[in-house]
């Protein structure tokens, strides 16, 4: 593997548990990515765009303010309009893998987001690039290799459940590029931008018995797009949680386009319940189980 990009931990980076917060951690690979896709010949032009389509992390070791950070990686494979691409981002002074990440892009027209091919001189130089997926880049709970975009639940049963988390809203120009899109990196945006229902509680720590406070840490995402949004498109985001443990649970959300009532993104998500004192995983407590078991909906989960 490369090394793709040199960083470090700023303070600027750092959430509310005191450590880098997971939009950094995506942040340093799309800059590293980035530079890998130049290498390539695939930097953007006036004919075309290589978009991303397919984000999944998995979070390894938390980061805190200073680490220096180092992002390396490859092409995984490769096909006439489309790639996969791994990376890793490492901590330099202990060695720890901070995240790991499987990134799906798409060559594509810049106007219209239509499929474009490669062309064989980027295809031949990412043949060159490919590198295996090592094992602690493999996923642990979200699957890697399927289309999380088949098999999602529609839009009138989401509705019928109320399992809406945002209302609807229209998609500003102010949030598009230049071409009236939606950057492809902004599914998570999707799901939480605009106004929160009535009834849709969010509670970014929770108190523990001992006085603590714990609160919800990232392990692993996986965002797709089905189609990319555009300006002026109505959309509202619904979630569900999937499967709830001991101290881990899983959850997906579903963006819809609510005029056309079709898919737009799948954004999934693994957290862990994380005491910020100690810095370390905890059971969920009873009241907070209790009360993400309302919205747990097992039949949801896509066949396999």
């Amino acid at each position: 593997m490369q090394v793709l990009l040199e960083t470090e931990v700023t303070p600027d980076q750092i959430d509310h548990l005191g450590h880098m917060n997971v939009m950094f951690y995506g942040a340093h690979a799309r800059a590293g990515a980035a530079n890998l896709l130049g290498s390539l010949g695939l930097a953007p032009s006036a004919d075309l765009a290589v978009v991303q389509r397919d984000t999944y992390v998995r979070h390894h070791h938390e980061q805190l303010v200073g680490a220096p950070l180092e992002v390396r990686g490859g092409v995984l494979d490769v096909g006439p309009d489309r790639l996969r691409v791994y990376e890793e981002l490492a901590n330099t002074d202990t060695g720890a893998i901070a995240a790991t990440f499987v990134l799906g892009f798409e060559a594509v027209d810049p106007a219209t987001r239509e499929r474009r091919p490669i062309g064989d001189a980027a295809l031949d130089a990412a043949a060159r690039a490919t590198v295996p997926l090592p094992e602690h880049g493999r996923s642990r709970s979200i699957a890697i290799d399927d289309d999380p975009t088949v098999g999602a639940p529609p839009l009138a049963l989401l509705q019928e459940r109320r399992l809406a988390e945002r209302l609807p809203r229209t998609i500003a120009e102010s949030a598009c590029d230049a071409d009236g899109f939606v950057a492809p990196t902004a599914v998570a945006e999707l799901v939480w931008g605009g106004e929160p229902v009535p009834d849709h509680v969010f509670r970014p720590m929770e108190s523990l018995a001992d006085g603590g406070q714990m609160g919800f840490a990232t392990m692993e995402t996986r965002a797709a797009w089905a189609r990319g949004a555009r300006a002026g498109d109505r959309i509202q985001s619904f979630g569900a949680e999937l499967d709830i443990r001991d101290k881990t649970m899983l959850s997906r959300h579903w963006v819809y386009d609510l005029d056309r009532e079709t898919l737009v993104a799948v954004f999934s998500v693994v957290s862990l319940a994380f005491d910020i004192s100690r810095r370390r995983a905890v059971t969920i407590p009873g009241d907070v189980r209790r009360r993400m078991e309302t919205r747990l909906h097992l039949d949801l989960v896509p066949p396999t």
